[in-house]
């Protein structure tokens, strides 16, 4: 999909006009005491501090969306322990016409999750029950933490398929609403293919919410929905074969010759794969832990893979490809966890470089395979130090392509919205990660989505806030 929308609809929210939320009103006494009955005096909050760091996802990636996102919040967070109690809650919001977000752990980057209206904010990190579980597919509720399915499936030969970078928090509920591929994508493609994710189990946002088992094309209408359509309850995610995976960084002299091996290992299908990601130097300097163990060499672009390769063999294949193997780490159980190398792909590369420096912020683009040291070029000649190149290798429709995190060193929005611009111009596919409009995202779903929201939560009380075109339609 290319981005013409983005640029007639997203590119107001970097350049020009502010959206404008609804300031959040009190919740009546009355409405908090049947809260409280509904899960209990320990499981519900009021305080001022929670609420606010309760309300808040990893926005702060971004210098635009800081100022917008700062003092949103929900005015009550709750903790349902049981699918009953959660059904009571959107129950009770609906009959107060009061909005409802749902949570998951808050490794969103965007403001996505970000209770814009006030309301009731619904953490389903309690709701954590396994289902079933076998060595083809894990069936969990919302608030399960995605590390745990692969410490469990573990036990029967198996793995996750696809996880984010933030796998020991990150919840699966969250995950399959605000994601769209991680770690495990250069194998089996994005969320939305292979029959990755089985089926999710919903509830709709009614008076009587009905409770729905969605699987197939109508996923669509769930996945990547960021708690805008429905609320998630349960989910089922295929597994995958546990696999031996080394770790591997390998050492470039400079980036060509990196995305130039990325590539080729990407490509090999004779080479199992969980991670392929290449980093442009100074990228790699940002890694502290790592450059301490001597895996990320002063001056080096770098690729980092998990592979089931065994180390002579990868070191001969390094030496081909015009780099060398500067870091290994054999395979381990699932515990103790150890130094993972995802802990610095995806997006955690962004955070890393925040710490590092915090005038940097990042873009999420899709780079044309075929032209991707020309599109960098064209890049870099536009705009002299100010883009890192991190580009992830995945698997997408069955061919092998290349997304970027791109690390940008942030000016202001203009200056932004002109890089952005310039990429368009030269087909780098861009999703905008600062707006917290879901609709400026490039990974819109349209009418389909809209449909959804219509059908299962006809009062638009979940997570308003967060749809332009609702906007036009109201």
């Amino acid at each position: 999909m290319h981005i013409a929308n983005y640029r007639l609809i997203g590119m107001q929210n970097i350049a020009g006009k502010e959206a404008k939320a609804v300031p959040p009103k009190g919740l009546s006494p009355e409405v908090i005491t049947q809260l409280r009955s509904i899960v209990g005096e320990k499981y519900i909050t009021t305080d001022q501090k929670q609420l606010v760091s309760g309300s808040r996802d990893c926005y702060h990636f971004s210098p635009i969306l800081v100022p917008q996102l700062d003092g949103r919040h929900a005015q009550v967070i709750v903790r349902p322990q049981t699918q009953a109690q959660l059904k009571a809650l959107i129950s009770c919001a609906v009959s107060h016409h009061i909005p409802i977000t749902p949570r998951g752990a808050g490794t969103g980057n965007y403001g996505q999750g970000v209770p814009l209206h006030g309301g009731i904010l619904v953490n389903t990190r309690d709701l954590k029950r396994l289902g079933n579980i076998s060595a083809d597919a894990a069936t969990v509720e919302a608030g399960f933490i995605l590390y745990d399915i692969e410490r469990a499936a573990a036990q029967f030969g198996a793995e996750l398929r696809i996880f984010p970078s933030t796998v020991p928090t990150s919840s699966t509920g969250g995950f399959i609403s605000g994601g769209s591929g991680g770690v495990g994508s250069i194998e089996w493609g994005m969320l939305r293919e292979a029959d990755n994710v089985r089926s999710v189990r919903i509830l709709t946002i009614e008076q009587e919410p009905r409770d729905l088992l969605i699987s197939g094309a109508e996923l669509e209408r769930v996945l990547h929905n960021c708690g805008l359509t429905a609320f998630v309850t349960e989910v089922t995610l295929a597994l995958a074969p546990k696999t031996a995976w080394h770790q591997y960084v390998l050492a470039f002299a400079d980036l060509t010759i990196a995305l130039d091996a990325a590539r080729a290992l990407a490509e090999d299908d004779g080479l199992r794969k969980r991670l392929v990601t290449a980093f442009e130097w100074p990228i790699p300097s940002f890694f502290k832990p790592l450059v301490k163990l001597g895996a990320c060499p002063e001056g080096a672009s770098a690729v980092f893979l998990y592979t089931d390769e065994v180390p002579d063999r990868l070191a001969e294949r390094a030496r081909v490809l015009g780099g060398r193997v500067t870091f290994h780490q054999p395979p381990s159980g699932v515990t103790p966890r150890g130094t993972q190398i995802y802990d610095y792909a995806w997006n955690h590369t962004t955070q890393w470089a925040m710490k590092a420096d915090a005038s940097l912020t990042y873009l999420q683009d899709r780079f044309d395979i075929d032209r991707l040291h020309e599109q960098i070029r064209l890049r870099k000649e536009r705009f002299p130090g100010e883009l890192l190149e991190h580009v992830e290798f995945i698997r997408a429709g069955g061919a092998i392509v290349c997304g970027g995190l791109s690390i940008v060193r942030y000016r202001d929005r203009q200056r932004l919205a002109e890089i952005i611009d310039f990429c368009e111009s030269i087909e780098v596919w861009v999703a905008n990660p600062h707006t917290y409009f879901l609709d400026d995202d490039s990974r819109w779903y349209g009418e389909t989505f809209l449909a959804a929201k219509r059908d299962w939560d006809p009062a638009m009380l979940l997570n308003p806030g967060h749809l332009r075109a609702l906007g036009d339609r109201e």
